[in-house]
């Protein structure tokens, strides 16, 4: 009786394994089945928030207008409103050339 036992037991070995292998292959099956799932619920999701956000953009535009109609005006130097670029390449202009073209040419004529 326990040869039996033992010899279906070995037997049964071999079938289990190969249904663990089918198994296998089934929950591999699954697993690519839920992951498309979930990116096409993951790219809905995006494609929605997109929207959301292009539609949260669209905003109403508040101005605030003061009644008493004072002005409050603060010196500023130019350099300070400037970018590094303007100031290192600041040429001046065309009336200030010619300015100091024409006092170039006049002191050198005495």
């Amino acid at each position: 009786m326990k040869k039996q036992v033992l010899v279906t037991v070995i037997a049964m070995i071999p079938a289990m394994s190969f249904a663990k292998i089918s198994d296998f292959n089934a929950l591999i099956s699954e697993n690519v089945k839920a992951q498309n799932e979930l990116h096409s619920t993951v790219q809905h999701n995006i494609n929605d928030a997109r929207e959301t956000a292009a539609a949260a953009e669209l905003r109403e535009r508040i101005v605030v207008v003061e009644n008493s109609g004072t002005s409050y005006n603060a010196p500023t130097h130019k350099d300070l409103l400037a970018f590094k670029k303007e100031k290192r390449s600041h040429r001046a202009s065309e009336a200030k050339q010619f300015e100091r073209l024409a006092s170039e040419i006049h002191s050198s004529e005495f």
